[in-house]
């Protein structure tokens, strides 16, 4: 190699040295600076429609809330804060981390009846109150037993919809 760089001509060496600059250069923008200004081109239209998106559905879900409102108040048996009973209870006693304690659901005419075995009774009664503040269902019986654990209770617990 060197002995072919050496039988070249001083202009042939500087075009040579221009010409694999100008390549590197190419090359450089090509694999480099082009795929990243794409890059970058497309995450601010991803950003753009995700906004646009973002603004659509809060817009959006002013509407579903109020219309789930109307539909709520004209459908017996949901209770206030949406769903069956037993849709709320379930997922309320999960949120909660009772639904192991429970051990048995019932329906019962619009409400339901529920089962507690070996449950914390501050658990119950902030769950129970849960209940009728924000899901809007009303404890209509009530039947707590002590055992062998301190604070700890069995119960048997009616609740319906306001």
């Amino acid at each position: 190699m060197n002995h072919w760089w050496a039988g070249l001509a001083p202009r042939e060496r500087i075009i040579l040295i221009i010409g694999l600059a100008v390549l590197g250069l190419l090359a450089l923008w090509l694999l480099v600076v082009e795929p990243v200004v794409n890059q970058r081109t497309e995450l601010r239209r991803e950003v753009m429609q995700l906004t646009a998106d973002h603004t659509w559905m809060q817009q959006t879900a002013v509407e579903v809330r109020r219309r789930a409102g109307i539909q709520r108040d004209n459908q017996p048996g949901v209770a206030s804060a949406g769903g069956s009973v037993l849709t709320l209870i379930e997922v309320s006693a999960n949120a909660a981390g009772i639904k192991a304690a429970m051990e048995r659901v019932q329906p019962e005419g619009k409400g339901a009846r529920l089962w507690f075995d070996a449950i914390a009774f501050d658990t119950l009664v902030r769950w129970l109150a849960e209940l009728e503040q924000r899901q809007g269902l009303v404890v209509s019986q009530l039947a707590v037993d002590a055992i062998a654990e301190p604070g700890m209770v069995s119960a048997r617990v009616l609740v319906e919809p306001r």
